[in-house]
C-alpha cells in the first residue's frame, strides 16, 4: 500500500461581513423552559458577532419559563451592550434592585405556571402507565401497537429471538448484522439493524415482558438530569407478551457487563492520534480507533471504517494504526525540519489576502456536527450507553470547538509573515512524544484512505499562529 503525503495552505475562508437592519427569531411550538431551541440559539450567536444592538421580544415568557436561563440571557446581553426590549412589559435595568426584583417575580410567575401544568400533565401520564399502556414513539422492534397495548410482531419477533440467541452463544456483533442482513430483516423504519440497534435491543427489558415508564430521570424542563434511577418510576412486570426467555435475557445481560469493562479498559488505555481525520475512500465514512487482544494477550491497535464497524455496508480494509501514525508523524517531522519558512509563510500571506466568500462551508458543517451532537446525547439519554457512542460525542464536540473558533474571527484578522514563521520555528523545536498529538491536528487536515493507498493532505494552520490573531 503506497503512502502520499502532501502538505500545503490551511486557511480559514474570509468571513464576509453584511449589515443586517433586522431579523427574525422564531422557535414555533418549542417549549419555553429550553433555550435549546434553534431560533434562540441563533440570535445568541448573531449577538456575540454584534450583528444587533436590540431584542425585540413578545414577552418575558417567550424568552424563557426558566429563571436562571433568563437571567444568563440577560447578564450576556448586559455584557454585549444589546438592549432588550419586550412588547408586552417593561424591562428594566437588572442592575437596579427594583427592576430585578419585578423582572424576578415575572419569570417566576411563568415558571410556576409551567411547573404546575407539569406536575398535572405528568400525573396523567403516570396513571396510564399503570395501565401499562403504549404511550408514543417507535415501538420496539418486535411489536406493534394495537388499542395502546403490545402485540408481538411474529416476523419481527424472529429477528429479536435471533439477536439474543447469537449473543448469548457468544457471537460478535459483526456476524449477527450480517445473518440479519442475509435473511433480510430490517429495523423499524425499514433501517439496517447496525451495531447501535443491537445494543439497544439487548438491554430493552420489553423483550421479558417489563414494562416500565420514567425509570431514569433524564430530562428536568428540558435539560441533562443526570439519568439515576427514578423512585417515582412505573415498573409492572409480566405486563407485555415476553419475546425472550429469562435464562436468555440473563446470559445476555452478563455477557454485556463483561465487554462493557474490556471496553472501558480499551478506551482508557489506547490513544489515536488520527481519530477524526481519516475518510474512507469507498463511502465517505470516517475511520475511527479499535483494539484487537489476541488469545495470548497481545493487543493491535486499527483503524475501521464506521460504517464497515457499525451497519457492515462498507468493505474497506482496516488500517493498522502504528503503520499510518508512524507515516504521518515522519512526513510531519521532513515538513517542519526541511521546509523553508520564509517562503510558505509569503505563500499563506498571499493566499489568505486573497480568499473570498466568507465561512460558508464551515458554517454548514457545524450545523451538521450539532444536529449528529444532539442525535448522539439523545441516544445516550434513551439508555444507548456504549463507549463508542462517547467517543463519537468527543470527536464531535473537538471539531465543532475547532470551527466556532474559526468562525469567531472578524475581517480585521491581520496575518504577518513574522506570525508564521515564528510558530514554524516553534513547532519544529517541539517535535516530541508529547507534543506530536497536538502538531498533527495543527498540520494535517485530512487523510483519505483507500484499499491500495493512502493520501495525506496538510499545511499551515493559521489558527495556530499565534493563537487567535
Amino acid at each position: 500500500m503506497s503512502v502520499k503525503i502532501r502538505f500545503g495552505l490551511v486557511l480559514p475562508s474570509k468571513q464576509s461581513l453584511h449589515c443586517i437592519n433586522s431579523n427574525l427569531y422564531v422557535d414555533e411550538a418549542q417549549s419555553g423552559t429550553n433555550i435549546n431551541r434553534q431560533g434562540f440559539t441563533n440570535l445568541l450567536n448573531d449577538a456575540r458577532t454584534g450583528k444587533f444592538n436590540a431584542v425585540v421580544i413578545y414577552d418575558i415568557s417567550r424568552g424563557s419559563r426558566d429563571i436562571a436561563d433568563w437571567f444568563t440571557f440577560r447578564k450576556e446581553m448586559q455584557a454585549s451592550k444589546i438592549a432588550v426590549l419586550s412588547v408586552t412589559e417593561k424591562l428594566g435595568d437588572i442592575s437596579n434592585p427594583n427592576d430585578f426584583l419585578v423582572e424576578l417575580i415575572n419569570v417566576g410567575l411563568g415558571q410556576h405556571m409551567v411547573l404546575q401544568t407539569r406536575q398535572k400533565s405528568r400525573a396523567g401520564v403516570a396513571q396510564k402507565a399503570k395501565d401499562a399502556v403504549f404511550l408514543g414513539g417507535v415501538a420496539p422492534l418486535g411489536y406493534d401497537i394495537v388499542k395502546q397495548q403490545y402485540v408481538i410482531n411474529e416476523h419481527e419477533a424472529t429477528a429479536v429471538r435471533l439477536i439474543f440467541d447469537y449473543y448469548a452463544d457468544g457471537s460478535p456483533y459483526d456476524l449477527i448484522i450480517d445473518e440479519l442482513t442475509a435473511k433480510g430483516f430490517k429495523g423499524k423504519k425499514g433501517q439496517i439493524i447496525g451495531r447501535s440497534s443491537l445494543n439497544a435491543i439487548l438491554q430493552n427489558k420489553r423483550y421479558i415482558g417489563v414494562y416500565s415508564w420514567n425509570e431514569y430521570q433524564n430530562k428536568y424542563m428540558g435539560k441533562w438530569a443526570g439519568g439515576n434511577k427514578n423512585p417515582d418510576a412505573v415498573v409492572i412486570k409480566d405486563a407485555i407478551p415476553a419475546i425472550i426467555d429469562i435464562s436468555t435475557w440473563e446470559k445476555v445481560q452478563r455477557r454485556m457487563k463483561d465487554n462493557k469493562k474490556k471496553n472501558a479498559t480499551n478506551t482508557a488505555k489506547n490513544t489515536y492520534l488520527l481519530k477524526g481525520l481519516i475518510e474512507c475512500g469507498k463511502c465517505g465514512g470516517t475511520f475511527t480507533g479499535k483494539t484487537n487482544t489476541s488469545g495470548k494477550g497481545y493487543k493491535t491497535r486499527y483503524y475501521v471504517c464506521n460504517n464497515k464497524y457499525r451497519i457492515r455496508t462498507c468493505d474497506a480494509n482496516n488500517i493498522n494504526a502504528d503503520d499510518i501514525e508512524s507515516s504521518v508523524v515522519a512526513g510531519l517531522r521532513d515538513y517542519l525540519l526541511n521546509s523553508d519558512f520564509e517562503e510558505i509563510a509569503d505563500n499563506v500571506v498571499t493566499a489568505y489576502e486573497q480568499s473570498k466568500g466568507g465561512k460558508v462551508a464551515e458554517r454548514k458543517e457545524l450545523d451538521k456536527l450539532q444536529t449528529e451532537l444532539q442525535n448522539c446525547v439523545k441516544a445516550i439519554r434513551n439508555g444507548l450507553d456504549i463507549p463508542e457512542m462517547h467517543n463519537e460525542v468527543l470527536q464531535i464536540r473537538t471539531r465543532m470547538a475547532e470551527l466556532e473558533e474559526a468562525l469567531s474571527w472578524t475581517d480585521d484578522i491581520t496575518i504577518s509573515r513574522e506570525m508564521i514563521i515564528t510558530q514554524l520555528q516553534k513547532d519544529a523545536e517541539h517535535l516530541d512524544d508529547e507534543s506530536v498529538q497536538r502538531l498533527i491536528k495543527s498540520y494535517i487536515t485530512k487523510i483519505y484512505a483507500h484499499n491500495d493507498s493512502i493520501n495525506i493532505t496538510g499545511g499551515v494552520n493559521m489558527v495556530d499562529c499565534g493563537g487567535r490573531i
